[in-house]
């Protein structure tokens, strides 16, 4: 029988709260970057595309900085910052090679480049 202390809750509790979150979300993108032959409904504003994938990933930076600000007392905001950028421009990198591999989907290095502004311009917006 496994022992349920204060501490395995307060672990169970983080993970849910600070971890989770991000990620679903990414289990979300690579959900959705495996529908085939994707049809985005259209949208009478210019540059729809491309304002999507900046707002997906800055809501992606703001839920991976939360999880590894939570990770220990080693990573501080700097360090959790540098993670978050590191492992979301690799997330970002290959989400779009993956979608060269899907039916009906491409990979567009404007996408990357716009996912990239995004994340970073939500980072810079928790830093200041």
């Amino acid at each position: 029988m496994i022992s349920r202390t204060p501490k395995t809750y307060g672990q169970a509790k983080r993970f849910l709260l600070y971890h989770l979150p991000a990620l679903g979300y990414a289990g979300i993108i690579i959900t959705v970057s495996s529908i085939p032959n994707l049809n985005a409904p259209e949208v009478k504003f210019l540059m729809f595309d491309k304002v999507a994938h900046f707002v997906e990933y800055g809501l992606f930076a703001l839920l991976v900085f939360r999880s590894f600000s939570h990770f220990g007392p080693r990573l501080t905001g700097r360090r959790s910052l540098l993670f978050t950028v590191l492992f979301l421009s690799l997330f970002a990198c290959l989400d779009e090679f993956y979608q060269r591999f899907i039916p009906g989907r491409n990979s567009e290095l404007p996408d990357l480049a716009v996912d990239f502004l995004g994340l970073v311009s939500a980072l810079v917006f928790v830093h200041m």
